[in-house]
């Protein structure tokens, strides 16, 4: 019978290679929430963005409701309130509205200005933080 057992620089190796791909998993899964995160956040400004022209198109008071638990947003009319007209859910994007300076939504006129200007605070489930602001002229920077 011809036996042959493994030498200790062949268990080294594959220790070495297990340990690398190990390392390589987390940082392409938290690579991969970032990208998740930054693709809710541009989707978001595309939101606002969007109500914006809404109002400037229907010539009315667009709205922007946050909702409280922060994982989702509705575009209505002012002056019907609850008739949506959009409305967005990025609860599976890992990321959440922890907070806006202003007040839980955001008015756009028919001119295209904002009712007031509003800073959105948003935040991912590994606790990072970022900020998207609707100027009073209604331009949004994310």
């Amino acid at each position: 019978m011809d036996q042959r057992g493994v030498t200790l620089i062949e268990c080294i190796t594959v220790l070495a290679i297990v340990g690398i791909m190990v390392c390589l998993s987390d940082g392409f899964a938290s690579a991969a929430s970032r990208y998740q995160a930054k693709a809710a956040r541009t989707e978001l400004a595309a939101e606002l963005r969007a109500a914006r022209h809404l109002a400037i198109s229907q010539r009315e008071k667009i709205r922007v409701v946050f909702e409280p638990s922060g994982a989702s947003i509705r575009t209505e009319q002012v002056d019907a309130p609850h008739s949506v007209l959009r409305s967005y859910l990025f609860s599976r994007k890992c990321l959440t509205v922890e907070a806006l300076s202003n007040g839980p939504s955001i008015t756009f006129y028919p001119s295209g200005r904002s009712a007031t200007p509003n800073t959105v605070t948003l935040v991912n489930s590994q606790g990072e933080r970022w900020r998207m602001t609707v100027t009073i002229t209604g331009r949004v920077n994310a």
